[in-house]
């Protein structure tokens, strides 16, 4: 099992990257003022349970160690943030498998379960959140 002493800070940088911006997307894709309130406290909840109650050490030191900001890169292009957004993912997925792959499908459900979180705590999942989710999905492969 990995942990985050087996990444190179750039690496670990795209591992945090894909969490947050997995977050920001969510969030993105079914805006309300409220429901940005409502969905950091949702995905705070899984995160501290992943922190304190996940079998898989990558998982833990994910969410252990995340870092609020925003991804520059992926979001540098307004019009198509799910582009960049998706790209992100898929590398950090890619150096999973590479890296760890024994952790991978730990880390696919590590992110899932925050964007879903972030989904379903304002009213559930609307139609354009679901949509973020499935692309979630298909770029985390």
């Amino acid at each position: 099992m990995a942990s985050k002493n087996d990444f190179t800070e750039e690496q670990w940088h795209v591992l945090q990257w894909a969490i947050s911006n997995s977050i920001t997307f969510v969030s993105m894709s079914d805006r309300g003022f409220w429901d940005t309130f409502k969905e950091a406290s949702g995905v705070a909840k899984v995160i501290a349970a992943a922190r304190a109650e996940s079998d898989n050490q990558l998982v833990r030191d994910l969410a252990s160690d995340l870092k609020a900001g925003r991804d520059k890169e992926a979001m540098a292009n307004p019009a198509d943030v799910a582009g960049g957004v998706t790209e992100r993912l898929a590398e950090a997925a890619a150096l999973v498998a590479e890296k760890a792959p024994e952790d991978l499908e730990a880390f696919k459900a590590f992110i899932l379960s925050i964007s879903e979180a972030a989904a379903e705590a304002a009213d559930g999942v609307a139609p354009a959140e679901a949509g973020a989710i499935d692309k979630i999905r298909a770029a985390l492969g």
